[in-house]
């Protein structure tokens, strides 16, 4: 849906076939929109990552899909300085087992030119990703393969082939994600996400 500075509707659009489709992340490009998420409806089977390109006025120019067998999908999509695509979401077709988190580098066409995939044998996904301005990559998400085993919060940088440089999981003995990471002016990042530990409700913005 595109409305104006109001809110107002000007256009809207929609995607998929006869399954179910959605939608988790959109960016305006220099030539349009770019909009992530999944698809029943095609690709390998199962769940695949849904990747639509379209013009300013959300007419599609191309679309792509991504994953294998298993349930895979798209939660974050952001366009690259050689004005490509980053991509990062989850896979249950590829990966150490369980799900895991996946990352997938496009040209401007939408072919894939590398993927990768983090995690450990448990449950990992990854919600939020952001080129860094050393030409490599920061994503954010959840992991209970790694640190207490509960849930904490997944921290991942790698560089511009999606190699892992490092990662870090912040957390305690409780339930914790990261949705959404940027890079900051003094080098560092900045995550948000949810804590079932701390704050008053059974659940809160960390």
């Amino acid at each position: 849906i595109k409305t104006d500075g109001s809110g107002i509707v000007q256009w809207s659009q929609t995607f998929g076939g006869t399954g179910d489709d959605v939608g988790y992340s959109v960016e305006q490009t220099n030539d349009g929109y770019i909009i992530t998420g999944f698809t029943d409806s095609f690709g390998n089977g199962g769940r695949d990552v849904y990747l639509i390109q379209t013009d300013d006025s959300g007419i599609e120019q191309w679309s792509q899909t991504f994953g294998g067998t298993g349930d895979d999908g798209g939660s974050s999509v952001q366009q690259t300085t050689d004005g490509g695509y980053i991509i990062t979401g989850w896979t249950d077709a590829f990966g150490n087992g369980g799900r895991d988190v996946y990352l997938i580098k496009t040209d401007g066409s939408g072919t894939q030119q590398w993927s990768q995939t983090f995690g450990g044998n448990g449950i990992d996904a990854a919600y939020s990703v952001q080129q860094t301005t050393d030409g490599g990559y920061i994503i954010t998400g959840g992991t209970n393969s790694f640190g207490n085993g509960s849930g904490e919060i997944y921290l991942i940088k790698t560089d511009g082939s999606g190699i892992e440089q490092w990662s870090q999981t912040f957390g305690g003995t409780g339930d914790y994600g990261g949705r959404s990471v940027q890079q900051t002016t003094d080098g560092g990042y900045i995550i948000t996400g949810w804590t079932a530990i701390f704050g008053p409700g059974s659940s809160d913005v960390y």
